[in-house]
């Protein structure tokens, strides 16, 4: 007998669909033959592929940026701080958010909910920067979020040592521009 199939692995299994092969991908037909399932069982868990789409944004948002932004904050120095979250950023999954980027640039509910993200990411590092009482903290912010989506864009964050290697230099070129705080 075969487990069934929850919302989750319907999830996961777009997530991973929408990073392989892009958005044009997501259809009902090629999620039920990549999980084995039929249609009933999609529309057993989602009303419609619309709602479906939101759930993987809704997913995408929980895992790849507010997982890691409360991995970090429990530490309260602001230096290990940062350095937690560049740690559990590095790890993630850095194809796919290409492939929600790609979405966004497409479709105006992954633009909104990419806007958003975006703005929850700066929010967050902008907040290390203030606890740790750099001026200019949400420029700063902008400067090292702007920087890691051109190294995700560019594929410099997949392999892990090259990844510490740029972020390390990014922190000291950031030490440098806030007076060394």
């Amino acid at each position: 007998m075969s487990r069934r199939v929850s919302a989750e692995d319907w999830s996961a299994a777009g997530l991973a669909l929408l990073r392989d092969e892009g958005v044009e991908a997501l259809t009902v037909d090629r999620l039920c033959a990549a999980l084995r399932r039929t249609k009933g069982s999609f529309y057993h868990h989602f009303r419609d592929l619309d709602g479906y789409l939101a759930a993987l944004l809704r997913r995408w948002e929980a895992e790849l940026t507010e997982a890691p932004i409360r991995a970090a904050a429990g530490e309260p120095d602001p230096a290990r701080r940062g350095a937690k979250l560049d740690a559990v950023v590095r790890g993630l999954d850095h194809r796919l958010d290409c492939a929600v980027r790609d979405w966004a640039r497409r479709d105006p509910r992954a633009r909104a909910a990419m806007e958003r993200i975006d703005r929850r990411r700066i929010d967050a590092i902008a907040a290390i920067h203030r606890a740790a009482g750099r001026r200019d903290a949400r420029l700063l912010a902008s400067l090292e979020y702007v920087a890691f989506v051109g190294a995700q864009q560019l594929g410099l964050l997949s392999a892990p040592a090259r990844a510490a290697r740029l972020s390390r230099a990014l922190r000291r070129a950031l030490q440098r521009m806030s007076g060394g705080r």
